[in-house]
């Protein structure tokens, strides 16, 4: 390890002609190896003050490297100490955090390959049964008992498919529940992801930071968003005896972040096929979206009760449910007119990939006048289904979609186009 954290502060002190950093002037670069606290309170300014997508190349990779120096110096002082000094592991815990929250921040740009070996090897020092604090005894399984299973009407076709089926599914348009597509996944069975301990451990005891939505919804008042240890996380939000908030890691590349978690699934190879365009009647949203390269990955993991709202997604989706049970229903982009797209909100945001409808006050039946102010969604058809463990399902682009986890829930997004 001390080996290695030299090569670090060498490499972290020396960047290319061509790298981003160089942006930020030779003044700030000097002072990198010696005051990397007040650089990375500079960077994380200036990541603040535009949009994410607007702020400069070189803030990013400033607050990477500002944050790993800040890291790998804690590391060195903490190897100089006696064994008495190293029992102390609170220290790593303020490593971790500060590592992670470079990868979550700004991607950790040039750096990950760093990030990930620094974590590796000091998982690797720190003993098994370290906790990172004395803590509750923590229930051994998630409830996946869920709540009351809907009554489906108009069932979505549901069959194993070959990739050549695949193909000719897509010409139709037309989502599909396909079975027997994941289930070689060791996220399924030899590393089990609804094993908490499992997922304990490929998190550094639960040390590994992940963001969280606060809230049923994002369009429900109150929602908000947080950054949390991700025991804290299974703690506070899946497995206490009594849990009645909703906190929901939505939308996270976790696999970037954890790369040993990624190891555990594999990308569908439905996901190689060349798709058609989106359909002409698609949302604005949908239309002209940037051509990827690879598939694009997140996690969805969340208790009983998270609902993603009805909305369309810019790319054909493979979702895969790997723990737990999800409703899911969707409408045709022939549809839109009757499910009441938002439109610019909150300062200029476009909502119009998100319907006004609140779909969990029809399909739960729950007392709610807000339905009435939507006369004709109650004419829109749609399709469902409940998406169970070793499911996907195809949700072709411009397809509006609403989603409620049944039970504790585990699910992978695989976005291409």
């Amino acid at each position: 390890m001390e080996r290695f954290c030299e090569e670090c502060l060498r490499d972290l002190t020396t960047h290319a002609e061509a790298d981003p950093i160089q942006r930020c002037g030779q003044d700030t670069l000097n002072k990198l190896a010696d005051k990397p606290d007040p650089l990375l309170h500079l960077a994380n300014d200036k990541l603040h003050v535009f949009p994410f997508n607007n702020v400069d190349a070189c803030w990013r990779r400033l607050y990477t490297d500002a944050s790993v120096l800040k890291a790998v110096l804690v590391i060195q002082e903490h190897l100089a100490m006696d064994d008495k000094g190293m029992q102390d592991t609170t220290w790593i815990d303020e490593v971790v955090r500060t590592l992670d929250m470079a990868l979550i921040m700004t991607g950790a740009p040039l750096r990950e390959q760093m990030i990930e070996a620094l974590l590796s090897k000091l998982q690797r020092m720190i003993p098994v049964d370290s906790p990172p604090r004395k803590r509750r005894k923590t229930q051994i399984s998630f409830p996946l008992d869920g709540s009351k299973r809907p009554k489906i009407q108009f069932s979505i076709e549901r069959e194993e498919k070959s990739v050549e089926a695949f193909e000719r599914q897509l010409k139709t348009g037309a989502p599909v529940v396909i079975t027997h597509a994941i289930e070689h996944w060791p996220a399924l069975h030899e590393r089990p992801w609804k094993d908490p301990s499992y997922l304990l451990e490929k998190t550094f005891g639960g040390r590994r930071l992940v963001p969280i939505e606060l809230g049923r919804s994002y369009t429900d008042d109150g929602w908000g968003q947080t950054i949390i240890t991700f025991r804290d996380f299974m703690e506070n939000y899946l497995l206490g005896p009594n849990v009645e908030k909703i906190g929901y890691l939505a939308q996270h590349d976790l696999f970037a972040q954890i790369p040993s978690l990624r190891n555990d699934i594999s990308i569908p190879d439905f996901c190689f096929i060349d798709p058609p365009a989106p359909p002409i009647d698609a949302p604005p949203a949908v239309q002209g979206s940037p051509h990827l390269e690879e598939p694009l990955l997140n996690a969805w993991f969340g208790p009983a009760g998270t609902i993603s709202p009805l909305h369309t997604d810019p790319y054909h989706n493979i979702l895969c449910q790997v723990v737990g049970k999800k409703y899911i229903r969707l409408y045709s982009p022939d549809q839109s007119e009757k499910l009441y797209p938002r439109g610019l909100e909150h300062g200029g945001i476009d909502m119009s990939n998100t319907s006004q409808v609140p779909v969990e006050v029809v399909e739960m039946q729950l007392d709610d006048d807000s339905e009435g102010d939507f006369a004709m969604f109650r004419g829109a058809s749609y399709v469902e289904t409940i998406l169970a463990e070793g499911e996907c399902l195809y949700i072709p682009v411009g397809w509006w979609h609403y989603v409620r986890s049944l039970t504790v829930s585990f699910s992978v997004s695989f976005w291409w186009n």
